[in-house]
């Protein structure tokens, strides 16, 4: 179990960095539903260090990790994400929150991919479930940005010919 540990050392400082860009971005995007998401993800990556401390807690403890988490509300966010109309904002201020939004989706992308490769690294079947879940529940926000990402492109009608997810 040392080694998930480690894992979650990591995985915990990732959290608190993801935590702080929201915090640090939320006021420097534009759009009004940007910077809801980005406080709802501020909030969801709160909950994640909450949940990961007591992970490292209870391993230091000798108690048994319980991988249960719970479950979030990001349906009802991205349904309420999706039927909330963009603001009426210029095409460069589009421009400037796509570029922090690309941050956010690239800093979701790594957190997926580190769990994904955690859950490869670990032996134990708890802790390989715990990584999964993990890795599951970044998948969410990675789609909550990426739906956000879209909107823009499609309101601004940008087609750069690809999309960089």
């Amino acid at each position: 179990m040392s080694d998930l540990k480690s894992f979650l050392e990591i995985a915990l400082s990732f959290e608190k960095s993801g935590q702080e860009f929201y915090r640090n971005n939320m006021q420097k995007v534009n759009q009004s539903v940007a910077k809801k998401t980005f406080g709802y993800l501020m909030d969801m990556e709160a909950s994640h260090v909450k949940f990961i401390e007591g992970m490292i807690e209870a391993l230091e403890d000798n108690k048994k990790v319980d991988s249960a988490l719970q479950e979030e509300a990001e349906e009802i966010f991205v349904e309420r994400l999706k039927s909330q109309a963009l603001s009426n904002n210029s095409y460069s201020s589009d421009l400037a929150d796509l570029s922090i939004l690309r941050m956010a989706y690239l800093i979701e992308r790594d957190f997926v991919d580190y769990y994904e490769n955690a859950s490869k690294k670990v032996e134990d079947v708890s802790a390989k479930k715990l990584m999964v879940r993990l890795m599951n529940w970044e998948k969410g926000h990675v789609s909550l940005v990426r739906t956000l990402m879209e909107r823009i492109y499609e309101k601004n009608a940008i087609d750069l010919g690809f999309y960089p997810f």
